[in-house]
């Protein structure tokens, strides 16, 4: 079964670090975007480097992206301003960013 991260918030806490532990486990990982906005998903390589994950267009609210990943991988989410404002949800209308860690959890959730 592939493991669950929902994403109904960008608020998550910009302080983390990517584990370098338990790397072996491979996880299906679904995320779903109810952030109201569509959002880019970058793996964070260990030498901090952002890869894009989730395609030029990102993922749409609402939608459900897939990756493979393994336990221990870190991802940044970013929000996409909107194509019509060009402003995003945050305060005085600035991209939300939040950070998860890919965890052992079937469903993992992250607000």
């Amino acid at each position: 079964l592939p493991s669950i991260v929902w994403l109904s918030s960008l608020l998550l806490s910009p302080s983390f670090r990517s584990s370098t532990a338990s790397r072996t486990e491979e996880r299906t990982i679904l995320i779903h975007n109810e952030s109201g906005h569509r959002i880019h998903t970058f793996w964070i390589s260990d030498s901090n480097e952002l890869l894009q994950q989730s395609g030029d267009q990102g993922t749409q609210n609402g939608a459900t992206f897939s990756l493979n990943s393994f336990v221990g991988h870190s991802f940044e989410v970013r929000e996409i301003a909107s194509s019509r404002t060009k402003e995003c949800r945050g305060g005085d209308g600035v991209c939300r960013t939040g950070y998860f860690t890919v965890n052992k959890n079937d469903d993992q959730n992250i607000f």
